[in-house]
């Protein structure tokens, strides 16, 4: 179990924000919040990151993707 002081260490956080990111979009759809629009300010700023990088990560899987 993680305790606060982890989360908001920088180095955690920044290996762990694809996992953030996945877990916001989770609890949205369980708590059936998915008709309700959230910016990627909104993400971003939630999980801690600049609002840039949902962009790298959507170019990352395009990426991944395209060389299969």
């Amino acid at each position: 179990m993680l305790n606060q002081n982890e989360t908001l260490d920088r180095t955690w956080c920044k290996e762990n924000t694809d996992r953030l990111m996945a877990w916001e979009m989770l609890k949205r759809t369980v708590l059936h919040e998915t008709s309700i629009s959230m910016t990627n300010e909104e993400l971003c700023d939630t999980i801690g990151v600049s609002s840039s990088h949902t962009i790298r990560v959507l170019n990352s899987i395009k990426d991944r993707l395209n060389a299969k």
